[in-house]
């Protein structure tokens, strides 16, 4: 490994490379577990209720987040990259043997154990996106970050678009998602690298130095010593709570699309598979859009709380004129596609901003702490996933699926909440210029 270790910090071309493979890495984590756009097919092969898969996925990241809460603390103290070259070339392989489901009980044993491997890289990709993103960059680069979930669910439903009216079986996915699997893991083993653990330690402590000389007070450098003692130290914080809760709330309406997007599609306004998988595709292009777009803002004005409540804002006021649309017969295909579009992009203001104010607060406990912070994030969205999964379809099922996006509207008043109440100021240029330069004179000793 020590060909894919640095022991100097990445400069310009070279570091925003790595921060693009990174960016691959999470697409490809998230792509190979996409099932939305087959589950009207998927579903009755297996003669599974759409309640039972609600509550096998409620089994599934409940796995997934126990493994992200040990491999977060791995990925703090023996690096990033061999976690997530393992990690990744694992998930190949199990998307594969998706071929050889058969039943629900292979099916339960092979998407399982992709959960237990998705959750221990969990805080890998975002702990590495940290590394390589000093902060004036660091909403742009949680932008770029964020296009891996966001882009995996475009390709998904994109693809499943131009496709299914072809092969017209869910194989036929499988298959496709597999061979994209390993044209996107091969730049990722052969060139993704990692910072030594010496000039992450010696970056930790420069970034300290600056924060403390602004009147900061940070606890500890130093790496974690085991698993409970980086959890400890982490969720002694009050913020680190509040700001994981609020986000997760927030992000009802965006498991539900990830789930159980081009279902809804299908059930409330009658759309074909294909349809619906197209009309999905608006929704994650223009939030892919918007992410690096609402990065770039961020970073230029040093400001994340206000741009983030003023997302969830809109969000809901949007929200709050679609409703009525689901028991009123729907809207004419094309106006569909403009709120499906605008409603992606209204997200990922929401969203952006949040995810550089968490890593900054994370580094005002501890710079080592990136990955265990990220993974304790990870372990509550997948908790909150695993609960809202089949609370989603039986609600759906019992009132129907507007009643679910009042739920979600809930979500994102108490995001507001959450934002007002933890700290957070605005960052001017001159306090960060310290802190933001590339530590590109830093070197391991």
């Amino acid at each position: 490994m020590a060909a894919r270790t640095l022991s100097e910090y990445p400069r310009g071309a070279h570091r925003w490379s790595l921060l693009l493979l990174t960016v691959v890495a999470t697409i490809l984590a998230s792509y190979e577990f996409q099932l939305a756009p087959i589950l009207s097919l998927l579903l009755p092969f297996l003669h599974l209720s759409q309640v039972g898969y609600g509550y096998f996925i409620t089994f599934a990241v409940l796995v997934s987040g126990i493994s992200a809460f040990f491999g977060g603390p791995l990925a703090d103290k023996y690096g990033r990259v061999i976690l997530i070259d393992i990690c990744l070339g694992m998930t190949v392989v199990l998307v594969f043997c998706n071929l050889f489901i058969t039943d629900i009980v292979s099916f339960v044993i092979i998407r399982t154990l992709m959960s237990v491997v998705a959750g221990t890289m969990a805080g890998a990709g975002a702990a590495l996106m940290r590394d390589m993103s000093p902060r004036v960059d660091r909403a742009l680069a949680f932008g770029l970050f964020t296009i891996g979930p966001v882009g995996a669910n475009f390709l998904a439903n994109k693809v499943a678009a131009l496709t299914l009216p072809i092969y017209h079986t869910w194989q036929s996915q499988i298959w496709i998602t597999g061979f994209l699997g390993i044209v996107m893991f091969t730049p990722i083993v052969l060139f993704l690298k990692d910072l030594s653990t010496d000039l992450r330690l010696q970056i930790f402590r420069t970034e300290v130095a600056s924060m403390e000389a602004r009147g900061v007070k940070i606890k500890s450098t130093e790496l974690p010593s085991s698993t409970r003692d980086a959890f400890a130290r982490l969720l002694r914080h009050p913020d680190i709570w509040i700001q994981v809760i609020g986000i997760n709330a927030n992000l009802t309406l965006y498991f539900a699309i990830t789930a159980f997007g081009p279902l809804m599609f299908t059930q409330v306004f009658k759309y074909s598979p294909a349809e619906a998988a197209e009309m999905n595709s608006h929704f994650w292009f223009c939030n892919l859009a918007i992410l690096v777009l609402t990065g770039f803002v961020s970073d230029r004005l040093q400001i994340r709380k206000p741009i983030a409540i003023l997302g969830a804002v809109l969000s809901i006021g949007l929200l709050v004129w679609w409703v009525p649309s689901f028991t009123s017969g729907g809207l004419p295909r094309g106006e569909m596609a403009v709120v499906a579009a605008t409603l992606g992009g209204f997200l990922a203001i929401g969203y952006v901003p949040w995810a550089a104010h968490f890593s900054e607060t994370l580094e005002e406990v501890s710079p080592a702490l990136q990955a265990t912070g990220w993974a304790f994030f990870g372990l509550v969205a997948r908790g909150w996933a695993g609960i809202s999964a089949p609370l989603t379809l039986w609600v759906a099922k019992r009132f129907g699926w507007q009643d679910w996006i009042w739920v979600s509207i809930v979500g994102m008043a108490i995001y507001i909440i959450s934002l007002l109440i933890t700290r957070g100021i605005r960052r001017t240029a001159a306090a960060e210029s310290s802190a933001s330069a590339e530590p590109a004179a830093t070197a391991a000793p």
